[in-house]
């Protein structure tokens, strides 16, 4: 019987793309660029197991970056949470009109905004910290998404389309906001042939 600590392969390897693209967005702070310049990839080895960051040009590996599927996934993991606690007080201090810019480094296991350049003082400064309010910023937008779901299946089941376009009004807004935090990834418009991916 499969539990909840049970490892999942699959999601495993998500979450280890997400340690990878961070560990290439803090190489690339270190050099002082904050904008890509895709001087690094990443590979996953043929097997599935393992994966390490090269250079562009010459496909070089970083040093001390050929790590397991396992190691990168727990990269990931909250650097993934991290990043949604960044973005939804990002979001909040920029409705003041600051300048509002977050950094998240997994290399030094930092994390912090800045206000039109300089810290935002009562903050925290770790990937840790901001994990853990990434993690109380996600949970609540999936329970309304969820809410909002059920009630519109409700009002479906009594026919009641003026309640059904209210739900999916709703469901939008929820689905726009988890999108800006990054908790779900952006539907790509429809193609020609009327299907939709995701990103």
């Amino acid at each position: 019987m499969e539990t909840r600590n049970t490892p999942n392969p699959s999601k495993d390897k998500g979450f280890a793309i997400r340690g990878l693209k961070a560990y290439i967005k803090s190489l690339e702070l270190a050099e002082g660029s904050r904008i890509s310049q895709r001087k690094y990839r990443y590979e996953i080895a043929e097997d599935g197991l393992s994966a390490r960051i090269t250079t562009a040009a010459d496909s070089a590996e970083v040093e001390g970056t050929n790590k397991s599927i396992s190691d990168w996934a727990a990269i990931g993991r909250p650097a993934r949470l991290g990043l949604i606690g960044l973005r939804a007080k990002r979001e909040e201090l920029m409705e003041t009109g600051a300048r509002v810019l977050y950094t998240l480094d997994v290399r030094t296991g930092e994390a912090c905004l800045t206000s039109n350049g300089e810290p935002v003082a009562e903050l925290p400064t770790t990937i840790e910290e901001w994990a853990k309010i990434g993690r109380e910023v996600e949970k609540p937008l999936y329970d309304a998404l969820k809410r909002h779901q059920q009630s519109r299946q409700i009002a479906l089941d009594y026919s009641n389309a003026e309640a059904v376009a209210e739900e999916d009004g709703n469901i939008n807004a929820v689905k726009a906001k988890m999108e800006r935090y990054g908790i779900i990834r952006a539907q790509r418009p429809a193609s020609e042939d009327g299907s939709a991916s995701e990103e």
